[in-house]
């Protein structure tokens, strides 16, 4: 390991080669500096005791050569993993090949010296292929890996993944696939960045937006009113577009109207959007979020739906101890009997804003068809109107009523309506 010292001098000169070394020819296969496989194994072992998945205590150098983040990324190091340690070791040694040829040995001042790291002109990989970097190809390129059949398509960065029912409508030519590291394959994300707009590849009118995997659709109001005609709008391969619209945004995605003509904000919680007051935008620390811009009519549509049945919830500041489960739009406050006797202990606990969940728990009654039971008694009520009706067995079955629909809630919450 280099000491506090050596590091602090590597990290200035990294820093003032860093803009140069975007533009230096570093990509060369053969550097004019280079080194073997063998010297290289020295350095790792005086550098990391040869392990080329470490990181040094200060979490700010990585693998068996030690490269800081900023040097990493600077000598192309992304086109293989995020991170030195997470590369395999001919990647590594690919990059230290780069940043040699870049800074010289001095870039690991002890152990670069000590083995004369400099002075070997060996190519440690002089058959290795080389592969473009997924950032330097335009959305609409398709790629594979070396190691496998499948496919993906480039879009704004990510790799969508092409299905074999795509190929022929949505037009992929697979005659121009182009080969990528794989490594950089696996590590493509399968969804277009947040705020992506996108269509079918195959055609049609429908348009959509990318927020945490989910493609929102776009209303034709939308389209201009929200601004998304301003956008890039890219096309999906079919099955992947149509699997994401039935996806929802991810639970704690903080939104607001993508017009910012509402001032409200939302919180997304199973797939519905809740309310956050004033007072619960700072004490709650949404203020302190990313705040997504989303489709106006598909958050009127959110912020009016009702959360799934069977959903835990509890505020999120922690002010309220008491768990609820949601059982046709009404918070239903749960005992610890009721918590584990129905398993809800294993179940995800949602936090939600104070003033959504005191409304929530303060309506009246679940809306109508939410079947209901409590923990010791077998029988199943189907709310109807403010009033339990009790159910029989051969309402359940195939094509009929389904048991999984049913919401364990606490015996004073079934006493409270009346037998119809």
């Amino acid at each position: 390991m280099r000491s506090a010292a050596a590091r602090k001098k590597s990290a200035l000169a990294t820093a003032a080669t860093a803009l140069l070394a975007l533009a230096a020819p570093l990509l060369a296969s053969t550097p004019a500096s280079a080194a073997s496989i063998a010297t290289w194994d020295k350095v790792a072992q005086c550098e990391a005791s040869g392990n080329w998945q470490i990181i040094n205590s200060t979490g700010q150098y990585f693998g068996g050569l030690q490269i800081s983040m900023p040097t990493w990324r600077a000598y192309g190091g992304t086109q293989y993993a995020d991170r030195a340690d997470h590369a395999t070791k001919q990647q590594q040694i690919l990059i230290g090949e780069k940043i040699l040829a870049g800074q010289g040995q001095g870039a690991w001042p002890n152990c670069g010296p000590k083995y004369n790291l400099g002075a070997d002109h060996a190519d440690p990989y002089p058959n290795a292929p080389t592969y473009p970097a997924p950032s330097s190809l335009a959305s609409g390129t398709l790629v594979k890996s070396p190691n496998g059949p499948d496919v993906r398509v480039m879009i704004a960065g990510a790799g969508v993944p092409v299905a074999g029912s795509d190929v022929t409508p949505d037009k992929y030519d697979l005659g121009k696939v182009v080969v990528i590291d794989p490594n950089a394959f696996n590590g493509l994300p399968s969804a277009p960045p947040a705020g992506t707009v996108v269509h079918d590849q195959a055609g049609g009118a429908n348009r959509y937006v990318i927020i945490d995997g989910a493609a929102l659709p776009i209303s034709a109001s939308d389209w201009t009113e929200d601004g998304y005609n301003l956008r890039a709008d890219y096309g999906l391969p079919t099955a992947w577009l149509q699997a994401a619209a039935q996806r929802t945004v991810s639970t704690g995605r903080v939104v607001m109207d993508q017009t910012g003509n509402d001032p409200s904000r939302y919180v997304v919680v199973n797939g519905a959007a809740l309310h956050i007051s004033g007072a619960e935008w700072t004490a709650n620390g949404y203020n302190q979020q990313a705040l997504m811009g989303v489709p106006t009519d598909w958050l009127a549509a959110a912020a009016t739906r009702q959360m799934p049945n069977g959903s835990i919830v509890k505020e999120v500041s922690g002010a309220n101890a008491t768990v609820y489960v949601m059982a046709g739009g009404v918070a239903v406050p749960l005992t610890n009997a009721d918590f584990t006797g129905f398993g809800y202990d294993k179940s995800p606990l949602l936090g939600t804003p104070g003033e959504w969940l005191a409304s929530a728990a303060a309506k009246a009654a679940p809306a109508n068809g939410t079947m209901v039971k409590s923990l010791n008694d077998p029988t199943v009520w189907e709310i109807v109107n403010g009033k339990k009706r009790g159910m029989a067995g051969s309402e359940f079955g195939a094509g009929k009523r389904s048991f999984d629909d049913v919401v364990g809630v606490g015996s004073a919450f079934v006493a409270k309506f009346p037998t119809a």
